[in-house]
């Protein structure tokens, strides 16, 4: 493929999803797109919305000023443990297809010393906010998921100024990812069963992925840091799955950039020899 019909390619593909993605909105906007959800909340919500932080209520408060990560990690906490373990998988499943890309080594790239300046300091400012979407995911928007994408922005950065072999320099090669991803793993789950351990040690009634006191269990987690809520198991379960999320989508993207460079090489190749 010639440069000018790739060129002609990504300019159909972003005015087709420029165009997808005003049609979208315009049907949104009239309402053309079936029935949309009723503008009064369900008692459901209600119930969520009213307990998520409500100290006067604790056998069914989280103790999280943020009500998304009370539903995600308190009131249907086991769901998300799942969503995780299905992201774990699909990351095997993207090792077992490029499990011969690990070993290619990449190239230093050659870029003004203005632009690695201002990227070092691009990546610093997206970890820094990274870290404070996880640590704070209980008390304002953010979260672990939200987190780990973020920190997948400044690998991506990295890797588009810098190369790969700054990453495998600095120990962010795709053994170490992996790694770190299992333990993020690990860890998620001991939380979930951390009230069975101790329902096994203390021989009192406790319930999996339980966060705080219940009408007939006395377990609860650490709810409250000096006079900052902590919401207990949410707190771990963001940084954990911080971990999990940015270890998972930087090991398949430097999968991705390997492969690519793999391929242009190997093309590069035929093209010197033909």
């Amino acid at each position: 493929m010639t440069k000018v019909s790739r060129r002609m390619r990504n300019l159909v593909v972003a005015i087709s999803l420029g165009i997808f993605a005003i049609s979208l909105g315009v049907a949104l906007s009239v309402g053309h797109l079936g029935i949309l959800p009723a503008r009064e909340l369900r008692k459901l919500a209600q119930n969520i919305l009213i307990n998520t932080y409500n100290p006067w209520n604790q056998t069914l408060t989280s103790y999280s000023l943020n009500a998304v990560s009370a539903i995600i990690w308190d009131y249907r906490g086991i769901d998300t443990v799942f969503e995780t373990m299905v992201l774990f998988a699909a990351v095997v499943g993207v090792s077992l297809l490029f499990r011969d890309v690990h070993k290619e080594k990449v190239k230093n790239r050659v870029m003004p010393f203005t632009i690695k300046i201002s990227t070092q300091l691009i990546v610093l400012v997206t970890i820094v906010i990274a870290l404070s979407l996880a640590v704070h995911g209980h008390l304002t928007p953010g979260g672990g998921f939200q987190a780990g994408a973020v920190i997948a922005t400044a690998i991506a950065l990295s890797i588009i100024v810098f190369s790969l072999d700054v990453l495998h320099r600095i120990g962010l090669s795709t053994k170490f990812l992996l790694g770190i991803r299992l333990v993020s793993l690990l860890l998620i789950l001991f939380t979930a069963l951390l009230p069975l351990f101790t329902l096994l040690i203390t021989n009192t009634w406790a319930y999996i992925m339980q966060n705080q006191v219940k009408t007939d269990s006395q377990f609860s987690m650490p709810n409250m840091f000096l006079n900052t809520p902590l919401a207990g198991s949410i707190f771990l379960f963001n940084l954990f799955e911080f971990a999990a999320v940015a270890t998972a989508f930087s090991y398949v993207l430097i999968l991705f950039v390997m492969y690519r460079e793999k391929r242009h090489a190997i093309d590069k190749l035929k093209e010197d020899i033909n």
